[in-house]
């Protein structure tokens, strides 16, 4: 069984960055508070609110020139039933946005307006606080109080549950840049993150839709302040439909939901103003509550990302929906700003958990009643896969961006309760300091249900392989990216590197390098030709090209990367032997930022299933692995982004620039100077 690190160390504060670490216990510093029968143990009773779906519109039926008008927009939300109503951030006044939905090879104009404004109509402030819990005595982050429900900035009252906020977040207004996530379309309609709108302003941008059947998003991707702007509720689907996906008769109407999933964190009232022996009140905000890390005594304090102990589905926390029984269609993308979920439907209808007792996610009592062939995928980010496909286990992983189309047969579970779980870092019956498992409850009627729909034994009769539409090509652009852990020369944050060759005859740098033994004997070496988002553009791909992009992790969190303007296949998943989860591969020195020998030829690394070969544009990338994704950049040109979808990270250290021009205008570019401009 492999090691797993301990809350003292840094590894554990990695895997925490996705939620992903071991579920702490009273050793920990979890508090296990006194329950009778029927208590909320997090504070919030499951269960209590129908799940909504968002409004729908039918963007493909307007006229090609006429602008499908989108405010972002203060509105008043809930969050849950026992809650009271606040002001969040919202599209058309609703949390997610407006469904858009679309026609393969119908374009479609979209307005996208600022009109995020205060009562007083200036521009609006973040509805939630941005906080940091102080380290522990022992130097160590204080994960216990960091996942506990509730706490507020010192600013909204005194407490020991009361902390400092994160500088200059108190000051943020609503500046906002739209990405539509999965997109085939030119760089100035893509959401650059430069290019935001501030109050009163509006971005026109053309969708030509001219792509496969795909559940796509959208969401808000201003530079440096992407994840508050999502956080605060900027997010909506975006899908495109074609004659292929007609074809199959999927279910439809309301047997079709859209489900964007989210942790969350509330705050709650300080005590001086709830009364002695009252429970936490929650005021109905939510609490951005980072825990602080440092590198040691004296060295600066930097955050990880936040994760919180509620589960929200479409801006609700634990919502339930009863089901007829028969085949539904689950839409599912992973708006959660750092959280890896692993999916699984559980079937609770006899489930007699004893108040208090936690049971974390690895325990075999946590799998009881997990149906292991109820999630049927059929599609991911990119669109449909060639077939259905039932995860081995039951179990699906979805990292932050990623999107799941899949179906469930209800008919077969008539008159049965279910939960949509999730079983990474968290428990059952979860307790302060622990995530809560649950995401939502599904209940199945008792009545036999008319349903014509049969599962195809074929999806995608369109779907190609890319690894023989690669062999067909005299040859493909290689990219390199290599990802570093926090700590490269006392570096807060995770870095990632844009790669290039060392020159032939040219001496290896002494830092910043890395080298990897290859199969004929010789030794790679590569050096950062880029870090920061606004250093110099490195990467020119010709439209129309082919480019093989190699992503190597060398320790540290797992990370969702994503590339935008097209769509991926991975061709193949290695690994580099690493200690323990979150940890860094042996041959990789942070004091320096060099390999201290070549990294050997990498080892066979988790397998690459039905699901992870579809269509996609957004992988999780665990320490250790080299992954290689092909991509075609046909139907689009401009400047377009790249990073990892852990928003924290995306802000900070991780997004860099690439652009796509037309052949003849790339040799010109290339031929200037010697290089490019």
């Amino acid at each position: 069984m492999t090691e797993m690190p301990t809350p003292e160390t840094l590894e554990f504060a990695w895997l925490a960055s996705t939620g992903s670490a071991p579920v702490l216990g009273p050793a920990d510093g979890v508090v296990q508070p006194e329950l009778v029968p029927g208590d909320a143990p997090l504070g919030l009773r499951k269960f209590r609110d129908r799940l909504t779906q968002p409004p729908r519109i039918q963007a493909w039926r307007r006229p090609a020139d006429k602008p499908l008008r989108i405010a972002a927009r203060t509105a008043q939300v809930r969050a849950h039933a026992d809650l009271p109503t606040v002001t969040g951030w919202t599209y058309e006044g609703s949390q997610p946005g407006p469904t858009i939905e679309v026609r393969r090879g119908r374009p479609v104009l979209i307005d996208w307006v600022n009109d995020v404004a205060d009562d007083a109509q200036h521009a609006a402030r973040l509805p939630f606080d941005v906080v940091r819990v102080p380290l522990l005595a022992s130097g160590a982050p204080d994960f216990a109080a960091a996942a506990a429900p509730g706490g507020r900035s010192i600013r909204r009252g005194e407490g020991p549950d009361s902390y400092p906020p994160l500088d200059g977040t108190e000051v943020l207004t609503a500046a906002t840049v739209v990405h539509v996530h999965g997109a085939l379309t030119d760089g100035h309609n893509d959401g650059w993150a430069h290019n935001v709108a501030t109050l009163g302003h509006t971005t026109r941008c053309t969708y030509p839709n001219d792509q496969p059947a795909a559940t796509l998003w959208y969401h808000d991707h201003a530079m440096a302040v992407t994840r508050f702007n999502v956080h605060a509720g900027l997010a909506g689907f975006y899908w495109i439909g074609d004659e292929v996906e007609d074809a199959l008769l999927l279910p439809s109407g309301r047997h079709e939901l859209a489900l964007v999933l989210a942790d969350r964190n509330l705050e709650t009232l300080p005590a001086s103003a709830q009364g002695p022996g009252a429970a936490p009140a929650f005021t109905g905000r939510f609490l951005y509550k980072h825990a602080a890390f440092s590198f040691g005594p004296g060295t600066p304090l930097g955050e990880i990302p936040v994760t919180g102990p509620f589960n929200a589905v479409n801006g609700t926390i634990w919502p339930t929906h009863d089901v007829s029984a028969r085949w539904h269609r689950l839409r599912i993308v992973n708006g959660a700003g750092a959280r890896i979920y692993r999916l699984a439907l559980h079937d609770t209808t006899d489930e007699n958990l004893p108040p208090g007792a936690a049971i974390p996610a690895g325990d075999p009592a946590f799998a009881a009643n997990r149906l292991t062939d109820a999630l049927v995928v059929i599609g991911t980010d990119g669109g449909l896969l060639p077939a259905p496909s039932v995860p081995d286990d039951g179990t699906i992983e979805l990292g932050p961006g990623e999107r799941l189309d899949v179906l469930v047969d209800f008919g077969r579970l008539r008159g049965r309760t279910l939960e949509l779980r999730n079983e990474n870092g968290s428990a059952l019956n979860a307790i302060p300091g622990q995530a809560d498992a649950t995401i939502m409850r599904f209940v199945v009627s008792r009545h036999r249900a008319v349903d014509r729909f049969r599962l195809p034994a074929v999806l995608n009769p369109e779907y190609r392989c890319y690894e023989q539409a690669r062999d067909e090509q005299a040859h493909d652009e290689q990219v390199w990216v290599g990802v570093v852990p926090p700590g490269v020369r006392g570096g807060l944050h995770p870095e990632m590197w844009e790669l290039g060759p060392v020159g032939e005859g040219a001496e290896v740098p002494a830092a910043d390098v890395i080298q990897i033994e290859q199969s004929d004997g010789s030794v790679l070496s590569l050096h950062p030709v880029a870090k920061l988002f606004d250093d110099t553009t490195s990467i020119f791909l010709a439209e129309g090209q082919w480019a093989l992009w190699n992503l190597l992790h060398l320790g540290g969190p797992d990370h969702p990367m994503h590339i935008h303007m097209t769509e991926f296949q991975i061709l193949s998943r290695r690994a580099w032997t690493v200690p323990r989860p979150g940890g860094t591969v042996a041959e990789f020195e942070l004091g320096t930022g060099r390999t201290t020998r070549p990294l050997p030829e990498p080892g066979p690394g988790r397998p690459i299933d039905a699901v992870t070969a579809g269509m996609k544009d957004t992988w999780v990338l665990k320490a250790g692995e080299w992954v290689q994704v092909l991509g075609h950049f046909a139907g689009a040109t401009g400047s377009f982004m790249y990073h990892c979808h852990i928003l924290d990270h995306e802000d900070h250290t991780m997004m860099r620039p690439f652009v796509v021009l037309p052949r003849e205008i790339l040799a010109f570019h290339r031929g200037h100077g010697g290089g490019h401009h």
